[in-house]
């Protein structure tokens, strides 16, 4: 524990590391300004354009918390010191149910689905945060207990994608696989990373995240958004057939 007093964040980053938070951090900053511009300078604010906003603000929260050392926990009592960034698991308790509700409504889900796809995904990411702050054997069980219940997110998902009412088209299947692909990996970064094996180094698994977190959180916005304000704006022309697409 010696050591651990002399590590101190965010002094003890490595260069590469910093840069990626700080990327992560104006990424999502300015994709929250700019959702949140394409919200209210509409006639009508959608559900979406709100969900949306609240992801990026909460993400480049917790970027800027990781960037400027908060949220972040050096943890010796593994085989090997570990840095942990924790206010992740924040972040994406609430951004992950934020992000598949978005899914569900797209596909017109019904309130149980939205709840079982809300409380599977808390349920995964407090499985991983648990899994990040114990150490070996124990954190594998955490880490399969976590992808159970991604597993069941996944299956959720899928069921709704081929809903028999057809609703979604196109947009929802691109979405949907999507989020699958990178929810995907989060695990696989999870094990390789400073939380499970440490075979990737921190500053390789920082740049992994920072990516993916901006392909799922303002990809998957501004993918759903242009199809929000497509399907809104043929609406008028075709009213009548409208509703039954």
């Amino acid at each position: 524990n010696s050591m651990a007093a002399l590590v101190t964040f965010p002094d003890d980053y490595p260069n590469s590391v910093r840069h990626f938070l700080l990327i992560g951090f104006l990424a999502m900053f300015i994709g929250a300004g700019v959702f949140l511009y394409m919200g209210v300078s509409r006639k009508v604010n959608t559900t979406m354009h709100t969900v949306i906003f609240f992801v990026c603000a909460v993400s480049a929260c917790s970027y800027y918390a990781n960037w400027s050392g908060l949220g972040v926990e050096y943890k010796t009592t593994d085989s090997t010191p570990r840095v942990i960034f924790w206010s992740r698991y924040i972040d994406w308790v609430v951004t992950g149910p934020l992000i598949v509700s978005a899914l569900a409504l797209q596909s017109k889900s019904d309130t149980p689905t939205l709840i079982s796809l809300t409380g599977n995904m808390v349920l995964y990411e407090i499985c991983s945060l648990i899994g990040a702050m114990t150490i070996a054997p124990y954190k594998y069980m955490w880490w399969v207990a976590s992808l159970i219940f991604l597993g069941l997110v996944f299956m959720v998902l899928m069921q709704r994608l081929n809903n028999p009412e057809g609703y979604g088209g196109e947009s929802l299947q691109n979405l949907t696989y999507l989020i699958v692909c990178c929810f995907a990996v989060y695990p696989i970064i999870w094990i390789v990373g400073s939380e499970g094996t440490a075979a990737l180094g921190l500053s390789q698994q920082t740049g992994l995240l920072c990516i993916t977190d901006v392909v799922a959180k303002l990809g998957f916005g501004f993918y759903l958004l242009s199809n929000v304000d497509g399907e809104e704006s043929g609406a008028p022309l075709n009213q009548s057939s409208q509703q039954y697409v």
